[in-house]
């Protein structure tokens, strides 16, 4: 009896098997470039897809081409002169590259040759591309936005009432354009370009990384994680319950899912436009997340030193569905503060499983209340909030969680 047991639980864990081996994150690390072409691979700070074809742009190690889903890639740079690269767009079977510093360069030929198409731009370091129509624009770090009409190499700057000209990223929502500046937030753009208005209502941190389009929303991500708004950008909301790590520098949209990639602890996607988060890392050993692209089956995360990481799109967003179906029977749950060591703010997070009397109070290290957070009814489900530690001194502090009969406690540091 016991041998027929041993062999039904083997049969077991061997049934199991193609689920544990394959239900995670899988990483394929770029080759090194040829002597003269670079150096090695380093942060792949872009990626984008065309079919099976996908495209890796890197810095240090210049551009990759994989023509079978990312299983194999090939280095492809003739006719570029930096190995630089900071985005690489298709736009009508035609690439586009922004480079750090030699401005845009475009290829016809899926990238086996390459063409200086940024001779008439007046800044060279482009960091994202977007189009309305015929006209495509190009961000630029200190020279503002620049447009051209698509098969047309002749960029103009537009940017009249753009006060700040470090812009980050690019977004369009119908016909509006969006300019995701460094200190200064979002600006828009309905006349492609012509004129600018600045649209910050709701955000709190003004340093754009992304902006993406989905469904009905727009959406942005920035060091407090991502924003959305429901109406063309005049008024922005948070959207991070559940993302531990706010510091968003890739963001894609397969509506109504988001996914995004941190730095610090890899991928999160929500499967409801943002209302909730959840971690999937499973397989995933480097939670420094720069760059992200989906095709029809696959998801694509470009990190450190030339490693893309990838796994089914269906399969990444079953996992999630299976942690939200677990998640209603687990005990509660208090996150680690982030960032940790914070100055002067930090995010909290905390799951309930089923509604309760909530408190959440701030001690120092002789035990002496400091702060109270929240003290009210709260239904089941996953909070985050914000705490500023602007009138206490450096130091060791405490947060406790208290629900009913269940407690916890947290550590956290002050260092200003």
């Amino acid at each position: 009896m016991k041998k027929i047991f041993i062999l039904f639980l083997l049969a077991g864990v061997l049934s199991l098997l193609p689920n544990i081996i394959f239900a995670q994150w899988t990483k394929t690390t770029l080759p090194d470039p040829p002597g003269g072409h670079g150096a090695l691979p380093g942060r792949v700070t872009t990626l984008d897809v065309a079919g099976s074809n996908v495209y890796a742009g890197t810095l240090g190690g210049n551009l990759y081409m994989s023509p079978d889903n990312g299983t194999t890639w090939t280095y492809i740079d003739s006719g570029l002169t930096t190995s630089d690269i900071n985005v690489i767009k298709i736009i009508n079977n035609k690439i586009y590259v922004g480079t750090y510093g030699s401005g845009i360069f475009t290829s016809t030929d899926n990238g086996k040759t390459w063409q200086n198409s940024g001779t008439s731009l007046a800044n060279n370091y482009v960091y994202s591309f977007s189009t309305i129509d015929s006209s495509i624009f190009a961000a630029t770090w200190g020279g503002g936005v620049f447009t051209c009409a698509i098969n047309d190499n002749n960029w103009k700057p537009a940017n009249n009432g753009l006060t700040n000209l470090n812009v980050r990223t690019l977004g369009v929502k119908g016909q509006r354009l969006f300019a995701g500046t460094w200190g200064d937030g979002i600006f828009v753009s309905d006349d492609k370009g012509q004129s600018w208005l600045q649209s910050n209502v709701g955000i709190n941190k003004l340093y754009i990384y992304q902006i993406a389009d989905g469904g009905p929303n727009v959406y942005l991500g920035n060091d407090e994680g991502v924003y959305s708004s429901a109406n063309y950008g005049y008024n922005w909301t948070l959207m991070s319950s559940g993302l531990t790590n706010t510091y968003v520098r890739a963001l894609t949209v397969i509506y109504p899912n988001l996914i995004v990639g941190t730095s610090g602890e890899g991928v999160f996607v929500s499967l409801n436009s943002g209302t909730d988060w959840s971690v999937v890392d499973t397989g995933l050993t480097d939670g420094y997340i720069y760059s992200l692209a989906v095709n029809n089956s696959k998801i694509f995360a470009g990190s450190l030193n030339g490693e893309i990481w990838s796994r089914p799109v269906s399969e990444i967003l079953t996992e999630v569905k299976n942690i939200n179906n677990n998640a209603l029977v687990n005990d509660f749950k208090l996150f680690q503060n982030y960032p940790n060591p914070f100055n002067p703010t930090t995010n909290i997070s905390y799951q309930l499983p089923q509604s309760g009397f909530v408190t959440i109070k701030i001690y120092n290290s002789i035990g002496q209340e400091k702060a109270t957070l929240v003290n009210e009814n709260q239904h089941a489900g996953t909070y985050r909030l914000n705490f500023n530690g602007t009138n206490l001194s450096s130091g060791v502090y405490f947060y406790q969680l208290r629900v009913g009969n269940y407690t916890a406690i947290k550590k956290m540091i002050l260092m200003k």
